[in-house]
């Protein structure tokens, strides 16, 4: 154990925060009252835990269970096509934290041609 936390000391509190801000992000965050949302992609489909959504933050985590690399991105009122950096590999999530206010929203894979193909949901926030 001694072992262990000596090589850990010599890496420094930026890795242990690298490690942390990750898990916070994929929990959501309780002191910003931010709410979490599961959007489960597959081949060509996301399934959304919750599609009833009032104003405020959320904290969507996409989770692909498919077999490629799939992504999320938000589109709607104050919200310009914000979407996840780079691709989710199959297996992995990623999270996007985005304000939500009243309106209609487009949550969809921003990957090149798999909207078209289905990987788009409507979600009206009240």
């Amino acid at each position: 154990m001694n072992r262990w936390l000596g090589g850990w000391r010599r890496f420094g509190p930026v890795a242990l925060i690298l490690l942390v801000l990750p898990a916070l992000a994929l929990a959501g965050n309780s002191r910003t009252g931010a709410k979490r949302v599961t959007a489960s992609e597959s081949e060509y489909k996301i399934v959304l835990s919750q599609t009833s959504l009032t104003a405020g933050t959320y904290v969507f985590v996409a989770v692909n269970k498919g077999r490629i690399a799939h992504s999320l991105a938000v589109n709607g009122p104050g919200v310009a096509h914000k979407r996840i950096v780079g691709t989710i590999a199959p297996g992995a999530s990623k999270a996007l934290t985005v304000t939500l206010r009243r309106g209609s929203y487009d949550v969809y894979c921003p990957v090149t041609g798999h909207k078209a193909l289905g990987m788009d949901r409507k979600v009206t926030v009240r």
